[in-house]
């Protein structure tokens, strides 16, 4: 049966070049939604020694309560982070955090009998009437 596959390129191989190919057409159309360049992005992050923002990330101490979130310009965009924003960027500055609870249905209006406005229309009372309410 090997004789068959000799110099050919297996269905396996095949699929992960279709599949590469498509990730990186996938990675290209995001690229152009979003006006960044993910590939030089990646390429810039993997050339400046990802290693050493990784042993920096690791190594920054842990308040409890505070995550050291910092805020500020990296090549023209603002940016949120505890490594890229370290003290020696001018633009830097600390982040204040509080906990939210999310969104909260309004609370309703009390109802007040008596009060105008609240009393039903005449069609309501018609409509009450045929019903035998």
């Amino acid at each position: 049966m090997l004789q068959y596959q000799r110099g050919a390129v297996s269905l396996l191989w095949a699929a992960v070049f279709v599949g590469s190919v498509a990730s990186m057409a996938m990675v290209a159309l995001l690229s152009a939604r979003h006006e960044r360049n993910y590939f030089a992005e990646v390429w810039q992050y993997l050339s400046s020694g990802a290693g050493q923002k990784l042993q920096q990330a690791v190594q920054t101490p842990s308040v409890p309560g505070h995550a050291g979130v910092r805020k500020c310009t990296v090549a023209g965009k603002v940016v949120y982070s505890n490594v890229e924003c370290d003290k020696s960027n001018p633009t830097s500055q600390e982040v204040a955090l509080q906990e939210t609870k999310g969104f909260e249905p309004p609370k309703p209006a009390p109802v007040v009998p008596g009060q105008p406005g609240m009393e039903p229309s005449p069609q309501e009372r018609a409509i009450e009437k045929i019903l035998g309410r």
